[in-house]
């Protein structure tokens, strides 16, 4: 029972978290938030602003790797400056969220890699150990609550309209976004074909609108409508049945470790990518 109490966790958590990723990183209203920040004094589009600063984790959701096999890399390291491709408000706009996004020396940066300087591991690393020592999860899956907790602090605490604007983002976005990504990765440099992109991407839209109708509720139903979704999409995508009031659990013991410090590392973030853009 108690293995399948950590197993089903895990994957309910993966599923709020949108996306199994083999590294430790920001979840999609963190990314959403920082990059806000950092163009906060321009005259930016926002709602393609918003939906580039989580577009590149739509690697995550490549149904057949063997057609893009370097998903990841593409998207967090390799072409994280899409700016000398964009054309128009709208595009421009979107390179700019995707600029902040990535593990070089972006958002993923702070969480993955390395927080504060100097450090040899990033905030939500050490976070996640933090709850595997409490909770027996693996690392690796303590992490993606971690993520949700940040989600979930700076909604309440920061922003409420944070996850209406990551709605927003998620439905709204332009037509011109996915047609640069198109321009750079698929015309351009050949990194993988057109279907396969068009439907990562869908995959992950789809995700990311039932996260962020959950998150935009006011507290503590916001929480308790994410642990529904997590429940709910571990019985349709896995067949295991957790009970909401268990993954509530976890996200309070996540919320209760980052809540002191969150705000900080989110800060550092956007300071970071401000110095580099």
């Amino acid at each position: 029972m108690k293995k399948l109490f950590k197993t089903g966790l895990f994957l309910i958590v993966l599923s709020l978290t949108l996306g199994l990723s083999s590294a430790y990183a920001f979840n999609s209203a963190t990314h959403l938030y920082i990059a806000e920040q950092v163009f906060k004094d321009n005259n930016i589009n926002n709602i393609n602003l918003y939906y580039g600063s989580i577009a590149p984790d739509l690697s995550l959701y490549v149904a057949t790797p063997e057609n893009w096999s370097t998903a990841f890399e593409d998207t967090h390291y390799t072409y994280i400056d899409l700016r000398p491709y964009a054309v128009g408000f709208t595009q421009k706009a979107f390179a700019s969220g995707w600029l902040t996004h990535n593990e070089d020396w972006g958002a993923d940066h702070c969480a993955h890699i390395e927080y504060p300087l100097g450090s040899n591991k990033g905030y939500v690393v050490e976070k996640a150990e933090e709850l595997s020592y409490q909770t027996g999860l693996d690392p690796e899956f303590a992490q993606l609550a971690v993520e949700v907790a940040i989600d979930l602090l700076l909604r309440n605490n920061d922003d409420p309209r944070l996850g209406e604007k990551l709605l927003k983002a998620d439905l709204l976005r332009s037509w011109k976004d996915r047609y640069l990504l198109v321009k750079v990765l698929v015309w351009k440099e050949r990194r993988t074909d057109w279907l396969t992109l068009a439907t990562a991407e869908l995959t992950f839209r789809d995700l990311v609108g039932r996260y962020a109708v959950g998150l935009a509720l006011p507290d503590p139903q916001n929480k308790e409508a994410l642990a529904e979704l997590g429940a709910q999409l571990a019985g349709e995508r896995y067949g295991i049945e957790v009970s909401p009031a268990e993954v509530l659990n976890l996200l309070e013991l996540a919320i209760g470790l980052c809540e002191g410090d969150y705000k900080e590392v989110v800060d550092f973030a956007i300071e970071q990518i401000k110095d580099n853009i």
